[in-house]
C-alpha cells in the first residue's frame, strides 16, 4: 500500500503550488535568526521528564527528584564570568526584566551563545510552600515572540538574556 498525501500529486511535494498560488514562497527558504547582542545569550527553555508544566512543583515526591531549575551555561563562558556550578545568578532580558535567582550549571552540552533552563519554576506565591521561590521563571523573561505568517505558530526563542551577579 502506497501512502497518499493531501497534495495535488498525492505525494510529498517540496514545491507547493498551493503556497505559490497564495503568493508565498513555494519552497521554504532559510531565514537567519537574529544573533544575540554582545554580552547576551539566546534564552532556550524546555521540560524535564519528572515535571509536567508547572503544576507538579507542588508534588513533594517529584520535587525530591528536581527541586529547582538551573541555568545551563557553556563551561568556557562560565569560566570567563568566574562562575562555577552551584553559584546563583540572576538573568536580565533584552527588555530589562530581571529573573529571580537561579543556580548555574556549567556544561559543555550547550553552545557558547545560548543558555538553557527548565520551564515551570520560579513561583512567587507563598501558597505553594514546596515550590515558592525555587529557581527562576523562563516565562517572566519571554517578553517578545515572532509569529509565523503561514501557520500562525509563535517562536519564543527570540529572547536574549545577560548574566546579573548576585549581590
Amino acid at each position: 500500500m502506497v501512502p497518499e498525501f493531501n497534495t495535488p500529486s498525492g505525494k510529498i511535494e517540496f514545491y507547493s503550488t498551493h503556497l505559490a498560488e497564495k503568493g508565498y514562497d513555494p519552497i521554504p527558504k532559510y531565514t537567519k535568526h537574529e544573533d544575540p547582542p554582545p554580552g547576551y545569550f539566546r534564552l532556550l527553555f524546555g521540560r524535564a521528564p519528572m515535571h509536567s508544566f508547572s503544576r507538579t512543583q507542588t508534588n513533594r515526591d517529584l520535587m525530591n527528584v528536581m527541586s529547582e531549575n538551573e541555568i545551563w551555561i557553556n563551561a568556557d563562558i562560565a569560566q570567563r564570568y568566574g562562575l562555577k556550578s552551584g553559584t546563583y545568578i540572576k538573568l536580565k532580558n533584552q527588555d530589562g526584566k530581571v529573573s529571580s535567582r537561579i543556580k548555574v550549571k556549567a556544561t559543555e552540552r550547550i553552545r557558547t551563545d545560548c543558555v538553557y533552563m527548565v520551564h515551570g519554576f520560579g513561583h512567587n506565591s507563598r501558597m505553594l510552600k514546596g515550590a515558592y521561590m525555587k529557581g527562576a521563571s523562563d516565562s517572566e523573561l519571554i517578553t517578545k515572540y515572532n509569529i509565523d505568517p503561514l501557520m500562525g505558530g509563535t517562536g519564543m526563542n527570540v529572547n536574549f538574556v545577560t548574566i546579573e551577579m548576585e549581590a
